[in-house]
């Protein structure tokens, strides 16, 4: 009997990094980000429900946001240039924007993309157990359209994944790629940057 080959086709990359000593960014961060609030208590009104939305961050001469962006930036380039082979002459890997959403108990975000930009990333600062995963959607809509009862979810038959938030870490994610944020559950801030990437 023949065997069955199986070709796991165009791929969707999402990176997760973790930043080595995060606590004190992480400390600065959220401190910038409440000063942030406490000046703007309505922010804006995205894909949050309930939570708080910042405005952009100003980012040049920003010590903390800075500090932040020094933690990974090294990471960029081995991340498009040589897993995923972007040409080598492309070096002008640009944040186009970047902000933070502060989800309080039973404040989540709804499902939504970034256009215009070609990764998004998160960044946890203040999560715990209960916050609330980010969920991830398969971006091939015709799946959602016809799919037999499962007895087994797989990573060829699930059309959802669900990533645990953790203090310190940073996922990267094509900007395509449609997620939500659960609700959070907990009685404490669950506290995210977010920031869209372009590459000229």
């Amino acid at each position: 009997m023949n065997s069955i080959k199986t070709f796991k086709i165009f791929p969707v990359p999402v990176f997760e990094y973790q930043i080595e000593n995060h606590e004190l960014i992480n400390t600065e961060l959220e401190k910038y980000i409440y000063e942030l609030k406490k000046n703007d208590p309505k922010g804006q009104s995205k894909s949050n429900a309930g939570g708080w939305h910042s405005p952009d961050f100003i980012i040049k001469d920003n010590v903390p946001v800075q500090n932040f962006i020094s933690k990974f930036n090294n990471l960029l380039p081995e991340i498009f240039i040589k897993q995923m082979g972007i040409d080598k002459k492309l070096t002008n890997i640009t944040i186009l924007n970047m902000w933070s959403i502060v989800n309080g108990k039973n404040t989540f975000n709804t499902k939504h993309n970034h256009p215009n930009s070609y990764f998004s990333a998160a960044y946890y600062i203040k999560t715990n157990k209960d916050s609330g995963h980010i969920k991830l959607f398969d971006p091939k809509e015709v799946k959602t359209m016809y799919s037999p009862a499962l007895d087994e979810l797989n990573d060829l038959s699930t059309n959802i994944v669900r990533i645990k938030p953790e203090e310190g870490k940073l996922l990267l994610f094509p900007s395509y790629l449609h997620h939500a944020v659960e609700e959070n559950l907990s009685d404490e801030d669950r506290i995210v940057i977010s920031f869209n990437l372009d590459i000229k």
